[in-house]
């Protein structure tokens, strides 16, 4: 009791301490926590003998005072280092402006409710952590906060903000704040500009939103990169926003169609991209009489239908890109500078651009099926500066006003069916710095005759490849002395390679021609892939690397410190002792559950999860579910099972759960023995039990039948092939063959002998009934001959009811190929089974992202299923992300990530998300499995220390040493047949996948490229 009381008075006495410190105490107190002052401005000029006769700290950097009163505090951008207490500046009482932005302080913002007379608060840009604390309420005089930047910032907004009747500007963005969205902006009064972007709020936009007081006086609403749900203003109609000027709700997860905005009066800027927004594009927002848009973008949704006439005089950029919007491109564009269409279903003839106004400056069409020429009256573009309609089916011939635009920087026409001789102008052309005509047509010679009639040439990148060009390399090409990148490869080009070109060059390759000579000195730092194969007559150097499989790159700083060494070593043997502690451990186990189960031949047990129901509406007894997941899961068939042991480690990177098998049971489970895992798991239906699904006559299974049983869920069937009552189905002995964080994969045996696949989703997984039905709808009319489709689904009265139906492939997935072949007695994977596998799987994404711009979301070599005989490959698990929770979404990549299939901006993001570019690193992954044989995830053994798999690559590929990577049992299953050039060409493309996202090429360029790459080998 006496220390009780002692520590009492202690913190009595620190607290009249601290509030009795006069302002210029105060701040030297503060000062004592700045660890670091790059500029010296600060550690320097606070000095406690620099004081005014009033006791106010005098020429103090970034301190105003005024009676004797600190009254401002900053200390914006300085660099500081350190703690910044604000206890200990509690007694302020009268600062107004305290601003101490893009500086490296840390610390908690408590007690910062005790500056009542703050105005102004910054603290963005630094490392402060914890939630918001309470009190500020007390805040009254506020007008402007900005806590922007601080990421570790989080937790639920207080209520104080309907405190704060002053405010104008709040800027919460680059944090972890959570809660409801409408929780916060309920409580805003007055508020101008608002900021929450990049967070975790949750919730939607429509219920309440126009009741919220601050809708007359907003300017600026910014929601992007959160959880937001559900349709925009979907109940209340949108609100009469009367100032709002800006309102971005990108990068959520926001459904249904896009409102018309003719409400919004003064709207300039609308940002809805990257959500799941579908229906047509309203013809409001491009029209004059509408709006006052300058700048809309709604690209990465799934819109439909055509575009229509452009005619808004004020709409600046336009951003419509990868969506499904079809039909052909817009007569007219009114004053549009910047126009995205790329990646869309548009058709038509592409000389309708000869149509739009002289205010374009960017047009982008690439991806489309757009067909015909490039017109060559279009005059009117004197401000064009990036012309991109790569991948489309244009044809006919350049016109030669292409190269006269006086401000165009890059074209891209790759990808067409284009032909005839390129006009001259384009290579001398004055701002001209990339030009892309690869994978095209044209014939003739390099037509650089003009060359030497200009001063500086200003390309730094073509791209020529795959062409039928021709003749000799003329020396002017030595005259572009800023060439960063040159590919002339495939083509017909002879004689010799010029001497001088720029040393600039960082990415050279000639192969496929037939050119002879020397190779110039200063190209010899090229691998042998820039001239092989072909050009028979070229004289490589010894000193180049005859390795036809070295890849030029980027050099990465693999090096692992000694220390860095020692400690994985340790980690590897401490682990290996583990595993085999847990391997013995789980030996007994096994046996004893084995005698347990002599001596009681006729008990079978659940292998249904405890958080399961202990019955069925379903699947007799087991609340079952389609765990498409576990690729581990759909691809094991009785056969393979048979051999597979329950407890083996190995299959544990198959499954998304962080610890167990996916023939592993729930905590406090009975194992099943070995001999038991090909038994039909049944069990009777209980008194206790639901009863069973009553299959429900809706717009979405106009094909459904009733069941005169008393059901309390509802079926829903999409595929109409599917002949399934819920009583079958209820009946249906079910099979655990697959777990993971989401729920657990039934095989279910219907009275017909059809098997299904039924994934039963673990509670709270699923995202709400009105949502998940519309999602589910969506994917369930995806079909791909390469894609495993959704038939049906089933809503349960109870949180735990929700099923996923889709057939059952009685196929192995690709990593049982790649590393359990052996023991499971599966042929080996030829070279030709790999690249048939990297098309099949190309073909799909290529389809899910051009043709319905949806991401997979989890694509990995488990969800990959080879159908025997001739091992067609077959995608499952397709976005699931789509019908989960946010929070069930982030375990989903949390469990990607640890398996090496997670792109490397998903650790620097608050939230991260599958999109179209995580999808593409993810088959870049599946690619160098193909190469390796290793799976992803595994620890690779290398001269600097223990790799992952990408790292172990590129690593190799750094040093020129390619062909190492690739597994030996298809290199040397290829007798006299030499299959580098094939695995260098695969290799390239997989790089190319894992390369940083904005260089990431889209999958419909991806499978061209592979198909390609497959049909000149075919041909050789």
């Amino acid at each position: 009791m006496q220390i009780i009381c002692s520590m009492i008075f202690l913190l009595v006495m620190m607290v009249m301490k601290v509030s009795g410190f006069s302002d210029f105490e105060a701040l030297l107190e503060l000062k004592k926590g700045f660890q670091g002052d790059p500029s010296r401005k600060v550690l320097t000029s606070w000095d406690a003998k620099a004081l005014s006769s009033d006791r106010c700290p005098l020429n103090w950097y970034g301190v105003t005072c005024s009676s004797g009163g600190v009254t401002s505090i900053d200390l914006n951008g300085l660099g500081l280092l350190g703690s910044f207490s604000f206890p200990v500046i509690v007694g302020l009482r009268m600062l107004q402006n305290l601003s101490i932005a893009n500086n490296q302080f840390s610390g908690t913002l408590s007690n910062i409710g005790s500056l009542t007379s703050l105005k102004y608060l910054d603290v963005s840009g630094n490392l402060f952590h914890g939630a918001l604390p309470s009190g500020i309420e007390n805040l009254r005089n506020l007008e402007f906060v900005n806590l922007s930047g601080n990421n570790n910032l989080g937790g639920v907004i207080p209520s104080g903000f309907g405190s704060l009747a002053k405010l104008k500007y709040l800027d919460l963005q680059g944090n972890s704040f959570s809660g409801e969205v409408m929780s916060l902006f309920s409580q805003l009064i007055s508020v101008e500009y608002v900021d929450i972007s990049r967070n975790n709020f949750s919730g939607s936009l429509d219920l309440g939103l126009a009741k919220s007081s601050f809708v007359s006086s907003i300017r600026h609403l910014n929601v992007s990169g959160n959880s937001l749900v559900g349709e925009l203003f979907a109940h209340d109609g949108i609100p009469f926003f009367d100032s709002l000027e800006v309102f971005d709700a990108s990068s959520n997860q926001l459904s249904g169609s896009v409102p018309v905005f003719s409400f919004v009066v003064s709207l300039k800027i609308l940002r809805l991209q990257d959500n799941q927004l579908s229906a047509s594009l309203p013809p409001g927002l491009l029209q004059e009489s509408s709006t006052i848009l300058t700048d809309l973008d709604l690209s990465l949704n799934q819109l439909e239908g055509p575009i229509g006439s452009i005619t808004s005089s004020t709409l600046e950029k336009l951003n419509l890109s990868s969506n499904r919007l079809s039909g052909s491109l817009p007569l007219k564009v009114g004053h549009c500078a910047i126009i995205d269409l790329s990646n869309n279903k548009i058709s038509g003839e592409l000389s309708r651009i000869q149509n739009w106004g002289d205010s374009v400056e960017i047009i982008r069409l690439s991806s489309n099926s757009l067909t015909g020429t490039l017109p060559g009256q279009t005059s009117q573009f004197l401000r064009l500066t990036s012309l991109k309609a790569a991948n489309n089916s244009l044809q006919g011939v350049l016109p030669f006003i292409l190269g006269t635009y006086p401000e165009l920087k890059e074209i891209d026409l790759s990808h067409n069916q284009l032909s005839g001789v390129i006009p001259s102008n384009l290579f001398i052309s004055a701002k001209l710095t990339e030009l892309n005509l690869s994978n095209n047509n044209f014939s003739g010679s390099l037509p650089l005759q003009d060359a030497s009639t200009v001063g500086n040439l200003s390309l730094t990148n073509i791209g020529l490849s795959h062409n039928s060009l021709g003749g000799v390399l003329s020396e002017e090409l030595t005259r572009f002395h800023n060439l960063i990148s040159l590919d002339l490869s495939y083509n017909n080009f002879e004689g010799n390679i010029p001497d001088g070109l720029p040393d600039s060059l960082k990415m050279f390759t000639v192969s496929a021609n037939n050119l002879s000579g020397n190779v110039p000195e200063n190209l010899r730092r090229f691998p042998d892939s820039a001239f092989h194969p072909g050009n028979a007559l070229l004289n490589v150097p010894i000193s180049l690397p005859k390795d036809k499989t070295d890849i030029t790159l980027r050099k990465h700083g693999y090096h692992m410190k000694t220390s860095v060494k020692a400690a994985l070593i340790i980690g590897l043997v401490v682990g290996t002792a583990l595993l085999a502690l847990v391997c013995v451990m789980f030996h007994f186990m096994l046996r004893k559950q084995h005698d347990e189960e002599k001596s009681d031949v006729t008990g079978e047990k659940s292998i249904v999860p405890k958080t399961e129901p202990s019955s069925s509406n379903v699947i007799a007894a087991k609340n079952s579910v389609q765990e498409n997941e576990s690729s581990s899961s759909t691809t094991s068939t009785p056969s393979i099972k048979a051999k597979l042991p329950v407890s083996s480690s190995r299959f544990s990177q198959y499954s998304d759960s962080d610890n167990s098998s996916p023939f592993l049971k729930e905590p406090n489970e009975e194992l099943h023995s070995e001999s038991r895992k090909d038994e039909i798991l049944s069990s009777q239906v209980s008194s206790s039990t639901p009863s069973l699904p009553k299959i429900q006559k809706s717009p979405d299974n106009p094909t459904s039948r009733q069941t005169s049983m008393r059901l309390d869920g509802n079926l829903y069937i999409f595929d109409s092939s599917l002949k399934l009552t819920a009583e079958e189905l209820s009946r249906a002995p079910a099979e655990a063959i697959g777990r993971s964080c989401h729920g657990t994969l039934y095989r279910a045996v219907l009275n017909s002998d059809s098997v299904l696949a039924v994934k039963w989703l673990r509670e709270g997984t699923a995202k709400g009934k009105k949502e998940f039905a519309r999602e589910i709808k969506k994917l369930g009319n995806i079909n791909h001959p390469n894609l495993v489709s959704l038939q049906a689904y089933y809503w349960g009265p109870k949180e735990h009811e929700k099923l996923i139906i889709s057939r059952y492939m009685d196929a192995p997935c690709l990593a049982f190929y790649l590393q359990e072949a052996g023991q499971l007695n599966l042929p080996p994977l030829l070279l030709e089974n790999r690249l048939k596998i990297t098309l099949d799987i190309a073909s799909c994404l290529s389809y899910l992202h051009n043709g319905e711009a949806i991401p997979h979301g989890n694509l990995k070599s488990t969800n990959v299923l080879l159908k025997p005989p001739e091992l067609t490959a077959h995608l499952t698990d397709y976005s699931l992300h789509r019908l989960i929770t946010p929070e069930a979404t982030s375990e989903q990549v949390l469990n990607a990530a640890a398996l090496g299939y997670c792109p490397p901006e998903f650790a620097s993001s608050s939230k991260p998300y599958p999109s179209l570019k995580s999808d593409v690193y993810a088959f870049g992954v599946i690619l160098l499995e193909l190469l390796t044989g290793k799976v992803s995830g595994d620890i690779v053994c290398s001269d600097p220390g223990v790799v992952e798999l990408t790292e172990w690559v590129l690593l190799l590929v750094g040093q020129n040493r390619a062909t190492e990577c690739f597994d030996p049992s298809i290199v040397g299953s290829q007798g006299s047949r030499n299959p580098f050039g094939v695995l260098t060409d695969v290799l390239q493309v997989a790089l190319s996948c894992i390369s940083p996202a904005p260089e990431r090429p889209d999958m419909k360029l991806v499978s061209q490229e592979l198909s390609r790459i497959v049909l000149k080998r075919t041909a050789i």
